[in-house]
């Protein structure tokens, strides 16, 4: 299916999605608080700290982290002072309670300038029901060039076993939110 951040680059990708029985402005807040400098990646801490990403995931909503989310906004994926700087995406494009799309910085700068992005990475929010809507999550871009299977293992394999954890523990999040009070 076509979906809104496609436009930005014209290069295939990975899409992946899990049923949420709650409605987009249940799932919203979760999507919000996306970055290490906020809730953190809702995936396995263990592996992306592996990889002195430095996340700590916060398993309540937390007001100082439900700030909207603006095209240019930054969302850092590991801390600052690491990958020398680099460990971030820009928002593209936001549609409140159904889109957050993000790029790289020079990704960024493209599409300012009216070309496309080498990759995105999206979270899209679409209702199949009065209480049920599909957590999306979709990846596109180039491949690097070199050793295809080494970027498989090195990259594609991780980014799908953390994506999923994403997409379920959100899932999780919003269907038991009592089991997560305080926590």
């Amino acid at each position: 299916a076509a979906l809104p951040g496609d436009r930005f680059t014209s290069k295939p990708g990975h899409t992946r999605a899990v049923l949420i029985h709650a409605s987009p402005d249940q799932i919203w807040p979760w999507i919000l608080q996306l970055g290490q400098d906020r809730g953190g990646m809702y995936s396995y801490s263990w592996l992306e700290n592996l990889v002195k990403a430095d996340i700590h995931n916060v398993y309540k909503l937390k007001d100082e982290f439900q700030k909207p989310r603006l095209a240019g906004d930054t969302i850092w994926l590991a801390n600052p002072e690491r990958y020398n700087g680099k460990g971030f995406q820009i928002v593209a494009l936001v549609i409140p309670a159904r889109a957050l799309v993000m790029v790289g910085g020079d990704d960024y700068r493209r599409i300012a300038s009216g070309g496309k992005a080498r990759g995105t990475w999206s979270f899209y929010l679409y209702p199949e029901s009065e209480n049920a809507t599909w957590l999306i999550a979709r990846s596109a871009g180039d491949t690097v060039a070199g050793d295809r299977i080494l970027r498989y293992m090195a990259y594609e394999v991780p980014h799908f076993i953390m994506e999923k954890r994403t997409l379920v523990t959100i899932k999780r999040l919003v269907e038991e939110p009592r089991q997560h009070k305080g926590v």
